[in-house]
């Protein structure tokens, strides 16, 4: 049975394997989302050890993971649109699963356990956002009800700097 847990220093090789996985996942779909080396093993360390990455373990294995930030993202002060909900949010951020469990729910699972510690932190929305040829992502999230507010920007070593973002209200959940 799957496990939802804060990500630990001793996950951070498997955390990996899913990395690549993803990135691999993502240039045969031919988005350059990720085909930078992000996330780099220092970044995930780093989410570690703010306690903000959480994995789905299954069988002794890092099924998926994701950063969940309490914390504001600055990269979401430039919006070009507008976010609906004011005040603190969640942001999910570095969001993959492995191969093997592609398919079989673990995103939403992410979703659901983000809405859980957003209201915990008293948040009133979530985040997220994703590159803009990653339709599955995108249809992801609207599919559970995240709604396209507009679009930010990234410092990407390369390809497409352009991000789609979204938000899920929380207020009447």
């Amino acid at each position: 049975m799957p496990i939802f847990r804060r990500a630990e220093a001793r996950d951070l090789d498997d955390i990996m394997r899913v990395v690549t996985e993803a990135q691999r996942f993502m240039s045969t779909l031919n988005i350059d989302q990720w085909q930078d080396g992000y996330p780099e093993r220092e970044m995930l360390m780093e989410d570690i050890g703010l306690q903000r990455l959480y994995i789905i373990e299954d069988g002794g294995r890092v099924a998926a993971f994701a950063a969940l930030l309490t914390e504001p993202d600055p990269i979401y002060d430039d919006i070009d649109g507008a976010w609906a909900v004011p005040g603190p949010y969640l942001t999910i951020h570095r969001m993959a699963m492995d191969d093997a469990h592609r398919g079989r729910g673990l995103a939403g699972e992410i979703v659901a356990h983000a809405v859980s510690i957003a209201k915990e932190n008293g948040c009133a929305t979530l985040r997220a956002d994703t590159h803009t040829g990653n339709v599955a992502m995108r249809r992801f999230l609207e599919k559970r009800g995240f709604v396209y507010r507009g679009t930010v920007y990234y410092a990407v070593k390369k390809g497409d700097p352009i991000r789609v973002a979204y938000e899920k209200d929380l207020r009447d959940c």
